[in-house]
């Protein structure tokens, strides 16, 4: 759980409004597993989540998050990549059940909207056999090892739950910050 950071998004007010009205012109779909016998379940009201095409939304999320994802450090990475970037909107009885993220080293979530912290993501904690919550509000970026069991919580009343989610992978080292190091 140490490897998960919170982080504020700078002037989220501002951005909010912009990223609503682009993702509202962004095609999308209803994903759910209703229908299927998977053992996942998820049911989603609106995503575009395996939707094909470069989307508005995402450029201008890319331009406003990059700075955050450069700053989750821990590893000191000379080069990046975030991939996969998605919106989920949930709506009353909407959930998504434990899952990973796999072809990833991490991956986060960004709370565009969220009208109650009693729906924030909740993640299972390996090394204590618990659920974790994190004291996250609207305008909070997570970050986190992709590997980490996580799931978004039934919406049980009327407000709508906005996500951005991304998966991001670190491709080079830092060589120069390993070698200084070394004694």
């Amino acid at each position: 759980m140490n490897l998960i950071k919170i982080q504020k998004i700078e002037n989220h007010k501002d951005i909010k409004n912009k990223l609503l009205s682009l993702i509202s012109e962004t095609p999308k779909k209803r994903w759910t597993n209703n229908e299927s016998k998977s053992d996942l379940g998820f049911d989603v009201s609106l995503t575009d989540w395996q939707v094909d095409g470069e989307f508005d939304y995402r450029k201008f999320y890319l331009e406003i998050v990059n700075k955050y994802f450069e700053e989750y450090d821990f590893i000191n990475s000379s080069k990046s990549l975030i991939h996969n970037v998605w919106f989920h909107q949930y709506h009353k009885n909407d959930y998504h059940d434990w899952h990973i993220h796999a072809g990833c080293q991490f991956a986060s979530i960004y709370y565009l909207e969220l009208p109650n912290k009693k729906y924030s993501t909740e993640f299972y904690d390996y090394k204590y056999k618990q659920v974790k919550k994190f004291d996250v509000e609207e305008g909070d970026l997570i970050i986190f090892p992709s590997f980490t069991p996580h799931r978004a919580v039934k919406v049980l009343d009327s407000d709508r739950k906005t996500i951005i989610s991304a998966n991001y992978s670190l491709e080079l080292l830092d060589k120069n910050f390993y070698e200084k190091e070394i004694i």
